[in-house]
């Protein structure tokens, strides 16, 4: 037990903290983009001023997200590499990413629909 504590000071130490709050950070600003894309692509309003369609900022938005989504998850999964179980790691991370994006956008399309 003293052995996995001191692994974890050593995370702690090489700033473990601050890399996964920044990539959850990412992960919920890639998913926001994402909503706000899917919600434009509802609509059928025009922005900017008329010059642009609500749909083709709507597919610039998903677009946008979704690269920087994929390199989000290729950071991730890059860093996670070094690990011992780093199959398993890494298929977690991409559950959980998965999971949260999807229940983002459920959370944003609930708050524009009421």
């Amino acid at each position: 037990m003293q052995k996995l504590w001191k692994q974890y000071q050593a995370l702690l130490a090489k700033d473990l903290s601050t890399q996964i709050f920044d990539n959850v950070k990412n992960l919920v600003v890639c998913a926001l983009l994402f909503a706000a894309g899917t919600e434009a692509l509802r609509g059928t309003h025009d922005l900017f001023l008329g010059i642009l369609a609500s749909s083709m900022a709507g597919w610039g938005l998903i677009g946008i997200s979704s690269v920087l989504l994929v390199l989000n998850v290729s950071d991730g999964i890059r860093r996670l590499a070094v690990l011992r179980y780093h199959v398993f790691f890494q298929l977690l991370l991409i559950v959980a990413y998965v999971v949260i994006a999807v229940r983002v956008v459920e959370i944003v399309w609930s708050f524009r629909s009421n």
